[in-house]
């Protein structure tokens, strides 16, 4: 069971720019979110979250992660970037309502690199999945703004 924490206190991002909800888990190298798409999203078009959206969940599932182990372990919690994107694929597009479920696996973690792969799940299908490459900045979120 994880220490329950408000989003915006685990992610760099701030609101209309955050891409999910909660972190539903957070266990060694696997994360979880969750989010429940609304139609005034900046990502959701014409009745369906965009590929660069679901990109951008991949990411903040990671970067959700990333703030837990830091205000866990009493650190600041940085602003990453995404690096590179590897064999993206999008089985179809959720649309506003839908409830997105992603997961992330942490394949290798090096200074301020990580290698990921992430899956999106929306109404028991795999809507995206990639591999990808998140650089940590050595900014401060909290600084920052």
């Amino acid at each position: 069971m994880i220490q329950p924490f408000e989003i915006e206190e685990l992610l760099p991002h701030k609101r209309p720019f955050v891409m999910v909800d909660k972190l539903i888990s957070c266990s060694g190298y696997l994360a979880t979110t969750e989010t429940t798409l609304s139609a005034d999203n900046l990502f959701c078009r014409d009745g369906y979250f965009s590929e660069a959206g679901l990109m951008e969940n991949m990411a903040q599932t990671c970067a959700a992660r990333l703030g837990y182990k830091s205000i866990i372990n009493k650190l600041p919690v940085k602003i990453g970037i995404i690096g590179a994107v590897k064999n993206f694929r999008v089985f179809f597009r959720p649309r506003p309502g839908d409830i997105l479920t992603t997961h992330i696996e942490i394949n290798h973690e090096v200074l301020n690199a990580i290698l990921l792969q992430a899956e999106v799940h929306c109404n028991g299908k795999t809507a995206a999945s990639c591999h990808m490459k998140l650089f940590l900045t050595d900014i401060d979120s909290q600084k920052h703004e």
